[in-house]
């Protein structure tokens, strides 16, 4: 199968530009990691030839109006992905970007969550105690990814795919910050 091309767009207001450049996560490496999560050969068979893709970073206040609105939970979370298209794939052209979604994430929370440092699954293939904003970031795009291409965690067999799903390409995208 042909290499799929992702069209991204990533966008970040003033406000959080300037919180990244202050905690030294450059926005060109963001987006270059999340390039290389959605280029990965293990999800080219869930993509089009031809796609696009958004990741917007906002408040925890705008978070928390779109998850109580679109999802009925009345609090912030981390992110959020919504999919252009469900179910069965749109058939276009080559030459035709299909829109994968959107993908939300919380500034603020990513923040907060960075300094608590990975999550307790992720730590064994860590080669270090370092979990920095970016790592932060690439692993709830990741994250947003999988959902789009229809990956969940609601029961526990499909946590444990997507789970290990994440784990092999955060070690294979990232492998100056997991172990094998």
């Amino acid at each position: 199968m042909p290499k799929t091309k992702v069209d991204l767009t990533v966008m970040i207001n003033a406000v959080h530009r300037k919180q990244l450049k202050a905690e030294k996560c450059l926005v060109s490496t963001f987006k270059n990691r999340i390039q290389r999560i959605v280029e990965h050969p293990i999800l080219q068979d869930y993509l089009p030839q031809s796609a696009e893709l958004c990741v917007s970073l906002m408040s925890d206040e705008e978070i928390h109006e779109l998850n109580r609105d679109y999802r009925g939970k009345d609090k912030a979370t981390d992110v959020l992905s919504f999919a252009l298209l469900e179910g069965e794939m749109l058939t276009l052209p080559d030459e035709i970007s299909v829109p994968l979604g959107d993908i939300m994430i919380s500034y603020d929370t990513a923040l907060k969550q960075s300094k608590r440092g990975a999550l307790p699954r992720l730590k064994p293939f860590l080669c270090s105690e370092i979990w920095g904003l970016g790592d932060e970031l690439a692993f709830l795009s990741l994250h947003g990814v999988l959902h789009l291409l229809g990956f969940d965690h609601e029961t526990d067999e499909e946590a444990e795919l997507m789970e290990g799903l994440e784990v092999y390409l955060l070690k294979t995208v990232f492998p100056k910050i997991y172990i094998w």
